[in-house]
């Protein structure tokens, strides 16, 4: 049984990742809230700075995951377009079995 692919949905599967609902606006909305609570330094008294290290170095660590996760979902966006592009060209039906 072949079937055609349906090249617009992928496109549209693309489309949805950097929607405004979707989840590069979901991760970008972390990075700004991840970033509204680094401390500043001597934010916790003279003996609080070790806590303030670790506190921004924890932060630090989440704004990179973070950041790896909207690279990751761009280039997933893209490749679906290229996807899309690939299909698109070919002549031969998708057959599944």
């Amino acid at each position: 049984m072949a079937n055609k692919v349906d090249v617009e949905a992928i496109r549209k599967a693309g489309r949805k990742l950097d929607a405004p609902d979707g989840p590069i606006q979901y991760l970008r909305n972390v990075q700004a809230l991840l970033e509204s609570v680094k401390l500043p330094s001597g934010s916790l008294t003279f003996f609080g700075g070790a806590t303030v290290d670790a506190h921004n170095a924890s932060v630090d660590g989440h704004l990179e995951n973070v950041k790896t996760g909207v690279e990751h979902l761009h280039r997933a966006a893209e490749q679906l377009e290229q996807t899309a592009k690939n299909w698109e060209k070919s002549d031969q039906p998708w057959v599944v079995k």
